[in-house]
């Protein structure tokens, strides 16, 4: 039985900031280290303050335990324990805070954006709950939870896909976010559209997401040539379920070739952490993952795609690429398939 542990952020003041330094991005320790770190140059690593309560939770913590972070009625990250330590100077020199006395390491570290009502349907509990402190999670709740998911992993996997913002709660949208216009929604569906038929025209099996299939371009389904679900062998339901609302998605048999995010519409962040997200936890396919979006927001999209969290995720997935695509690529490039007929290389 897993222990779950959460860890509420202020979302104000100066934790804020040491959480996006120390956890959101890994720190490089310093050289006068404690030794259960001695061996390790480079980690996420976050702490609680001192106190009876939150020292009995520290105290049971274990390698591999998993815990959440919420702050501002969301939760918007997860990750599992790695080394616990006791050392308050050592929170004094990373935080400028010796209150921080009680620290873990964290491994397997993920963004999420799920509002509190559904973590309190997770684990049974009662309406209006939220976390106000450094908890244990209760073995009950754990037990509410494992009913329905394998994992806690799981569990939060198939929340976020739904509905996922991916961006810390405290973040400064990168874009307005006013109500999306009509014209944005047809530039939205026309270049769906047209990468679409680009992936049919080169032969390519394409798969919509799943929200938008019924969606219509001059009276046509986006869905209708399409395959209907991603079946991906080898491939977990869970896993397969963050790119199932991808925008385009070209395959070629089983294996996926290209994924395509169109954001005239939604938020360039979250685009981004749902493919990068995906190959991640399958790092030995070789995928490109496009941003699509008008030319005047390439600084925007890039700013992005070059923040260190990505640059870090993605480090370790070699064969995999990134990279951005403006409408009047994808619009020239369409033009000259219908005029020309297939490219041996489409993008």
């Amino acid at each position: 039985m897993s222990r779950l542990y959460i860890a509420p952020i202020g979302s104000n003041g100066d934790w804020v900031e040491r959480f996006e330094e120390t956890v959101a991005t890994p720190v490089t320790l310093p050289d006068e280290r404690p030794d259960p770190l001695a061996d390790v140059e480079e980690t996420r690593l976050w702490g609680t303050t001192t106190g009876e309560r939150k020292e009995r939770y520290f105290e049971a913590m274990e390698p591999g335990d998993p815990i959440l972070f919420y702050a501002d009625g969301t939760f918007f990250a997860s990750g599992r324990v790695g080394t616990t330590l006791r050392d308050r100077e050592f929170g004094e020199v990373i935080w400028d805070s010796d209150d921080s006395g009680f620290i873990y390491t964290v491994e397997d570290y993920q963004e999420h954006s799920i509002a509190t009502e559904e973590v309190a349907k997770l684990l049974d509990y009662g309406d209006g709950w939220f976390p106000r402190g450094f908890m244990r999670v209760s073995e009950t709740a754990v037990n509410a939870l494992l009913t329905e998911y394998s994992s806690v992993e799981e569990a939060f996997q198939t929340l976020r896909s739904t509905d996922d913002d991916g961006s810390p709660p405290w973040a400064q949208p990168e874009e307005p976010t006013g109500e999306t216009t009509d014209e944005e929604v047809r530039v939205h569906t026309e270049i769906q559209w047209q990468l679409i038929q680009l992936g049919l025209i080169h032969g390519y099996d394409v798969h919509v997401a799943i929200n938008d299939q019924s969606e219509q371009y001059n009276g046509e389904e986006l869905g209708e040539e399409c395959i209907d679900e991603l079946v991906l062998p080898g491939i977990s339901h869970s896993v397969t379920r963050i790119i199932e609302y991808i925008d385009v998605v070209w395959l070629e048999g089983d294996a996926i070739v290209a994924m395509f995010e169109v954001e005239s519409t939604t938020s360039i962040y979250s685009g981004i952490l749902r493919m990068t997200d995906f190959v991640t936890r399958v790092p030995n396919i070789a995928v490109d993952m496009y941003i699509v979006a008008a030319s005047e927001k390439e600084d925007a999209v890039r700013q992005q795609m070059e923040r260190p969290t990505f640059e870090t995720v993605l480090s370790p997935v070699e064969h995999s690429s990134l990279q951005y695509l403006s409408f009047a690529d994808v619009e020239d490039t369409y033009e000259t398939v219908t005029e020309a007929g297939p490219l041996q290389e489409v993008f």
